[in-house]
């Protein structure tokens, strides 16, 4: 006597059959004139169409880059080792990199991955929370107040950093506004501080300082510790003078506190 499977059981030989063409689940399925195995197909191309129009939506650059018919294979691969874990299709393709990363088709391709994780930096920076960010005269006082206090520098949900030995930035906008200057794909690397601006991204190259320093900070280093590892990584010039104003300017600062106490 068989036992009937249990829900779970089905679900998962669903996937499986919807993935990787498993045939547990079609003994299941009424047939009503149709084979089963053709009554899965129509969820096959279901699911196929849906995520790719999903990777399609969050890697528009990467898309136009390397051609549809690369980026369907890829996407039909990514489907595949990396199925989806969340009902929210926002969710789906954050590993999009790590494959580009492993494709032996993609392996002389090697600015692939970083303009991935570009891409996929913006979709994070659109979906992150909101923040009031504090006006200029307050972050000036909050910092002269604290003086030489260990505080921390807290930037708004949306800022994203891409650090890449690649041009991603000029990549990625020669994708979207293509131009008659050639792209020079063996140009040097390129950091880039994202952040949602109104209803679009905006994005900034910046230099190795500003970089190492932003990079400090969003990792919640104490502000004095975060400018003193960027002097030490050769850097003795660096100061606060230019990229403060603009990470200000941007409304990019939501708060700026001693360390073991907030505002």
């Amino acid at each position: 006597m068989h036992t009937a499977p249990s829900l779970a059981e089905l679900q998962n030989n669903f996937m499986a059959n919807v993935l990787h063409g498993d045939s547990a689940i079609e003994s299941h399925i009424e047939t009503n004139g149709l084979p089963a195995s053709q009554r899965m197909q129509i969820y096959q191309h279901i699911v196929e169409n849906t995520l790719t129009e999903a990777l399609q939506t969050s890697y528009p650059a990467l898309r136009l880059l390397v051609g549809d018919d690369f980026f369907d294979v890829a996407a039909d691969r990514y489907m595949r080792q990396y199925p989806p874990i969340s009902g929210n299709l926002q969710d789906y393709g954050v590993q999009f990199s790590e494959l580009l990363a492993n494709m032996e088709e993609a392996a002389s391709l090697a600015y692939l991955p970083d303009t991935a994780r570009l891409e996929w930096a913006r979709q994070l920076s659109f979906l992150a929370a909101d923040a009031e960010a504090l006006e200029a005269s307050e972050t000036v006082f909050r910092l002269q107040y604290l003086g030489n206090s260990p505080m921390q520098m807290m930037l708004h949900p949306s800022v994203q950093l891409v650090r890449s030995s690649h041009p991603i930035f000029d990549i990625w906008h020669y994708c979207m506004q293509p131009s008659e200057q050639p792209l020079q794909l063996d140009a040097a690397g390129q950091s880039v501080l994202l952040w949602r601006d109104g209803v679009q991204i905006a994005m900034q190259t910046m230099d190795a300082p500003a970089t190492a320093f932003l990079h400090a900070v969003l990792d919640g280093m104490e502000m004095h510790h975060a400018f003193g590892a960027v002097q030490a990584q050769g850097h003795a010039d660096f100061d606060l003078s230019e990229l403060l104003p603009f990470l200000v300017a941007n409304q990019l600062v939501i708060d700026i506190h001693a360390i073991g106490a907030s505002t």
